[in-house]
């Protein structure tokens, strides 16, 4: 294989690396979205706001108990780090 078709698949992969969902039961619910954040920029989209629009879509009256999310900051080395090359995620949690 040349080096294009490597570079090619290895994007590919990264683009289908994210994913988002929801779940609930007993008056709960979870949404969940992760991305791929690569220098910088999330893969393909942003995680906080892919996890927030079910949420405002699917359970416009719940009430939001917890919400937890990566950090993508550029003032820690671990924030730097994680920007240069990381999964990203955030989970909401809530009642109906």
């Amino acid at each position: 294989m040349n080096k294009i078709t490597l570079v090619s698949l290895a994007l590919a992969s990264l683009l289908a690396t994210s994913c988002s969902g929801f779940r609930e039961a007993n008056g709960s619910f979870t949404v969940h979205a992760e991305s791929f954040r690569l220098f910088g920029l999330a893969i393909p989209s942003c995680d906080q706001d892919a996890a927030a629009t079910p949420t405002a879509e699917k359970f416009p009256n719940a009430t939001i108990v917890t919400q937890v999310s990566t950090p993508a900051d550029w003032t820690s080395f671990w924030g730097v780090l994680g920007n240069i090359a990381s999964f990203n995620a955030t989970i909401i949690s809530g009642k109906k």
